[in-house]
This record gives structure tokens, sequence and C-alpha cells, in this order.
């Protein structure tokens, strides 16, 4: 292992309540931006744009290989960072306005015809990932610089993800009213509107986030290492074995999110009924998010998350052949589905910061940033995947925007709801069975740190 005589300097371990009350609002501000750009903007394209959707799913493929080196790109930049700020605090100062401005500009039709129409979809949405991912990045990197003991991480963790569950929820609650309230689904101003009441909400919450945190793990005065870099990425085992996990994971999750849309719209036969869903389903999430780190605490965090996708199949399965004739049923095996992924994303969000002493223990540099752009990069992959998927479900069971749909149709609609985040979720599983960093490991590892730091004095 690489020894290094500068480490990486811990000023305090126990974090103040209003730090980790101000992260969780930046959360809350970041996913209700999110909530309206990842779970929407296919609808937008489809049936206010007017975008075939082969063209829509190009155009989301393509902004995922660029975001494959935007991303870490990103993340070497926030981690080589220097303000009086911090490494990343200083990123929730500069690029929210951009992201307010980019998210408005997705939800905007213009008049420049068929072509122009497309070129501008392709890259107002390409400039909005790149703006994300500027803020999104720096945001998850932040935990790990505010302390640097693992169980206050996984409380600001737990908080945070409480926070981005909450939004999420919110979002998925208000957008369709708000949309219906401002012209209907077939709007271009409901859509505009709405993107505008978001972008302004994501930009204040990020701004109290900002000023409420602060960042108090101190990065050592050695110079930075591309090298080093990209070996704490391809040498951290344990690392790999969470992407694989969280990119299934966010499949799951976000088709399940992208096709409520057309579920309530058509299978179910009102868009209202999303806000419905929202609102059953939010303590749901919160419980599950809350949960987590008891669970976590009596049973480890990869059995914890292995616990969740197996319960989470058995749901799936039961809602599937339970049909949709009963909105009840629906509401509660929706809520029990929400309450097994809010659990998930908690553990998964604590493992992936674990890694991070990991990789510094590897290579004796600290790289929050770039292994924290791995899980920005895996989420909006899942988008894409899931963008395509969509659009192969609308052609191939011959969805026809705002009209009745077939049995057929709506029949698909039902399983990619109810069964299809089980099987898939399932699937994340078998990373988990390659992972070796248990809670008995990542401490020897950090008293490993320790004395090198003790060393170096």
């Amino acid at each position: 292992m690489i020894e290094n005589k500068q480490e990486t300097i811990v000023e305090t371990d126990k974090v103040p309540k209003r730090e980790i009350v101000g992260h969780m609002l930046g959360g809350v501000g970041q996913n209700l931006v999110y909530a309206l750009w990842s779970s929407f903007i296919t609808a937008f394209y489809t049936d206010v744009f007017g975008m075939n959707p082969v063209v829509m799913a190009t155009i989301f493929v393509i902004a995922r290989v660029w975001d494959a080196f935007n991303d870490p790109m990103m993340g070497i930049l926030a981690d080589r960072s220097k303000s009086r700020y911090g490494r990343y605090r200083c990123w929730l100062l500069r690029m929210p306005p951009v992201v307010a401005t980019c998210l408005v500009l997705n939800f905007t039709v213009p008049n420049f015809g068929p072509v122009g129409k497309t070129i501008y979809a392709a890259v107002t949405y390409i400039l909005m990932g790149m703006a994300f991912t500027s803020v999104d990045i720096p945001y998850w990197s932040l935990p790990a610089a505010m302390t640097g003991d693992p169980a206050e991480r996984t409380k600001i963790f737990t908080t945070a993800t409480l926070g981005t569950n909450f939004a999420s929820a919110l979002g998925s609650m208000l957008i369709p009213i708000m949309l219906v309230q401002f012209g209907g689904t077939g709007s271009s101003k409901a859509y505009f509107t709405t993107a505008l009441i978001f972008a302004l909400l994501g930009l204040v919450l990020y701004y109290i986030c900002f000023f409420m945190v602060r960042e108090h793990v101190q990065p050592s005065n050695q110079k930075f290492s591309f090298k080093l870099a990209m070996q704490s990425l391809f040498t951290n085992k344990p690392l790999f074995c969470i992407m694989i996990t969280n990119l299934v994971m966010n499949l799951a999750f976000i088709m399940k999110m992208s096709l409520n849309y057309y579920y309530t719209v058509y299978t179910l036969g009102d868009v209202r009924l999303m806000s419905i869903i929202s609102l059953v389903t939010l303590p749901s999430i919160m419980g599950g998010t809350l949960c987590a780190p008891l669970l976590a605490k009596k049973m480890g965090k990869k059995n914890t998350l292995l616990a969740m996708m197996i319960l989470n199949l058995i749901i799936s399965t039961a809602f599937y052949l339970m049909g949709y004739s009963n909105f009840t049923v629906v509401l509660i095996m929706t809520a029990l589905q929400v309450f097994c992924v809010g659990a998930s994303f908690v553990m998964i969000s604590s493992m992936t910061a674990d890694t991070i002493e990991y990789g510094e223990w590897k290579t004796g540099q600290r790289n929050e940033g770039i292994i924290t752009s791995t899980r920005t990069l895996i989420t909006k992959l899942a988008s894409a995947l899931v963008g395509v998927a969509v659009a192969m479900v609308l052609t191939m069971t011959g969805y026809v925007a705002n009209a009745e749909q077939s049995v057929e149709t709506m029949q698909a609609f039902h399983f990619v709801v109810s069964m299809l985040p089980g099987i898939v979720m399932m699937i994340g599983a078998i990373p988990m069975f390659f992972y070796t960093l248990t809670e008995k490991r990542h401490a020897e590892i950090l008293e490993e740190l320790k004395r090198r730091r003790e060393e170096a004095k």
C-alpha cells in the first residue's frame, strides 16, 4: 500500500444538528428539481413536444455517453477545488442559478420547426445534465468532508435521504396537480410554469444548504495526483460492487417512477391519482429511510440491503398478481414497495461513502468527489437506460399519445410498475456476494489511516 506522510486532517467528528438539517434542505431542493426533470421529461417530450420515442431515446443515450466523461471530470474538479468555502460547498454557491435556468429551458417548446426543436431539446437536455452534475457531486461529497466518523456520516446520509425521498414524493404529488391547474398535461404552458416554480424552490433551498453547512475534514496539502485518483476508482473493488448494485436499483426505481405518469393516466384513468399515490407512499418511504440505520445496526449494511431486495420481490409479485382494478390495493402495494426502496438507498449511500476510506487506504489520496461522481453517473445512466426502455415499451405496445390505450398496453404498464421493480432489484443483489467491505473491515481501515496520520506528525 502507498504510505502518505501528509494525510487528511480531521478537525472534528461530531456534526452540529444545524449542519445536518442544512444538508438535508439542499437535498430537498435538488430532488424537487430532479423529480420534475427525471420523471416528467419523457411525458413532456412525447405528449407536448411531439417527439418520436426513438428520437427521444437517442438523445438520452448521447447524453449518457457524454456523462461517462463529464461526471468523473466534475469529480476531479471538485476534489481539486480551493476556496475559502471549501472544496465542495463552493459549488452550491456557483451553480444553482445555472441548474434553475436549464430546468426551465428543458420544459420550453420553441418555435424552431421539427429539426430545430430536436436540436434544441438535445442541447438543453445535455446542458441540464451537466449543470445538475456540477451540484449533485459536491452535494453528495459533503458528508465525507463534514465528518470522518462513519456513524455520524450515516446519520447525515439518513437525514439527507429522508429529505430527498420526501422531495421526490412531494414532487410526484404536486406536479400532476400543478399541471392540471395550469392548463393540463398536454399544455406547454403548464409544464413551463411548473418548471419555473420548481426551479425557484430549488434555487432557494440550494442556497440555504450553502449557508448552513461547513466542511470539517480538511484535505492534506499534498499535490493532487490524477494517477492516484484513477487508482482510487479502478482498484476499489467494493466501489465497483456498489456501483453495479446502485445502477440496477436505480433502473428499477426510475422505471417505476417514469411509468407512473402513463400508468395513472391510461391504466388507472386519472393523472390526479398519481398525487394520491405519492401522498400515501410519503410516510412509507420516510419510514423505510428511518428504519434503515436501526436495521443496519442489528444486521449490518449489506444484510439489510439484501433483506430489502428479497422483501421487495415478494411484494412486487403479490402486487402484479392482484392486478390494478382495486385502487386501494394499488396504494398499499406501492407503499410497501417504496418502504423497501427508501431503506435500500440509505444503505447504498452509506456503503458508497465507506469506499472513500478504502480508496484512501489503497492509494494514500482522499478522493470524495471522484468517488461520489460514480453515484451521479450511475443515476443518470439509469435514467438514460430507462428512457430507452420506456420508448421500447411505448413503441412495442402500440401506445398512442392522448388517446385511449389497448388492454395489452395497460397491462404492460401494470407489469412495469408492479412486477418489474422486484425482478430488477434482485438482479442487483448479485454483486453484494462479492462485497467484502464489512463494518469490521472498514473499522480496521480507519484504524490504519489513523495510525498513518499519527506517524506523519
